[in-house]
């Protein structure tokens, strides 16, 4: 079966649900293929910074997402071994008319953007397999559902299928990489409703980090960032049980660590390596990547939802102003690259103070906590940048000898 279609987007993930929604609002003939028949947990992509709910509003998404259920957490606190109160973050304040995270469950996220696309006069395809590209001035791609084959073509085709984009691959598109100094675990938890939702948290934990993002109804995706050491730490068939029973070392400086232990998994558990992927051109002749797609930054400071909104916004734009080829979406890779490489130090900055393997890790967070709570620009200006958005983050201070200097902290 032959069909034509202006834009294919491959993968019906957020960006590419975003974009395909966004497209179609527009008059835009979209097509969306999407490899699964029911989104999964995925244990990452639930929290989007300030910059990124800008960024949702603009692709005329946020209130979808607001009306699937959305939580909106106006400030962080950051709570301490140190004991005292928790430094209060207030994210609300950090984007003008932005009121703070928005945390959505990852497949409930997922299937209300891929429903708006597809309301917005989309083509949605599910159970899509065996994507063959045929690159050039007018691609044509193939692929398979259940035992019968397809072939679409079209202007454009925008990969969106994650880190192991099968359309980066086929169009040449390859990823550098910056190795990972820590891994993230995560794990959605439900039985919280004890805790306090008000604020999303950050705290010491040994030597973890702990990450809460509150989904409202007493659910939670918590997060445990060990050093390299602790690749293997949670895995396995109890790791769930380990997970869980981590969470308590938090107990010194959150007063809630104890209910997080007790809570009920209500997901998978997995863990991530903290790496960093990027490139210069997400794009070639008749392709441009979006997402993951097209690079990563290290999940330690929950940037990818944020990004991949900005990259369906910026190509949006592009595609209705004509572009479909290298050069027309060059502008993109050069917005893209800068961003990532803000977005890779400030990552590093949080990487290296709370969770890289190290004998002073208790003099680099407090190193790192003074000056926070000091507003010092040397570190503040860059922590600010996560959530107001990386361009903000001054020149002068992308300096890689703050982490010579973070790494040197004496207790």
């Amino acid at each position: 079966m032959s069909t034509v279609t202006e834009v294919l987007v491959v993968g019906g993930g957020i960006g590419g649900a975003s974009l395909a929604c966004a497209l179609a609002r527009e008059g835009v003939d979209v097509t969306v293929l999407e490899s699964t028949l029911e989104y999964e947990d995925r244990v990452r992509g639930e929290s989007m910074q300030p910059w990124g709910v800008k960024e949702a509003r603009e692709l005329g998404v946020e209130d979808s997402l607001l009306g699937a259920g959305a939580h909106v957490a106006p400030v962080w606190k950051q709570y301490l071994e140190s004991g005292g109160e928790p430094a209060e973050i207030p994210v609300g304040m950090m984007v003008p008319d932005v009121s703070g995270t928005l945390n959505l469950r990852h497949p409930v996220a997922c299937q209300t953007l891929l429903d708006e696309a597809a309301d917005a006069g989309a083509t949605v395809v599910r159970g899509t397999r065996d994507v063959e590209l045929a690159n050039g001035g007018s691609p044509t791609v193939a692929y398979s559902t259940n035992a019968s084959m397809h072939e679409v073509r079209t202007s454009l085709v925008v990969g969106a299928d994650g880190r192991a984009s099968t359309v980066r691959k086929q169009a040449g598109i390859t990823l550098d990489r910056q190795p990972a100094i820590t891994y993230i675990a995560g794990l959605l938890v439900d039985g919280l409703d004890g805790v306090p939702d008000e604020h999303d948290v950050i705290a010491e934990a040994g030597d973890l980090f702990f990450v809460l993002f509150h989904q409202g109804g007493g659910r939670a995706r918590v997060y445990l960032v060990p050093g390299l050491s602790g690749r293997h730490r949670f895995s396995g068939r109890d790791g769930t049980a380990r997970f869980l029973t981590a969470c308590a070392q938090a107990r010194t400086s959150y007063p809630w660590a104890e209910q997080v232990a007790s809570g009920i998994p209500a997901g998978p558990c997995a863990t991530y390596p903290g790496d960093d992927t990027r490139t210069d051109a997400p794009y070639a002749q008749g392709v441009v990547l979006v997402g993951d797609a097209a690079g990563h930054n290290d999940p330690i400071i929950g940037q990818g939802l944020s990004i991949a909104l900005r990259d369906a916004r910026i190509v949006r734009d592009l595609v209705l102003n004509g572009a479909r080829d290298a050069t027309g979406f060059a502008p993109y890779g050069e917005e893209r690259l800068e961003r990532m490489e803000r977005l890779r130090f400030i990552a590093d900055v949080i990487a290296v103070a709370q969770a890289e393997d190290a004998d002073n890790t208790s003099a680099r967070r407090t190193f790192v906590g003074q000056k926070m709570a000091a507003m010092e620009p040397e570190i503040f200006g860059v922590v600010v940048g996560a959530f107001a958005g990386p361009e903000t983050v001054p020149d002068e201070l992308l300096d890689d000898a703050l982490l010579d200097r973070i790494r040197a902290a004496a207790g």
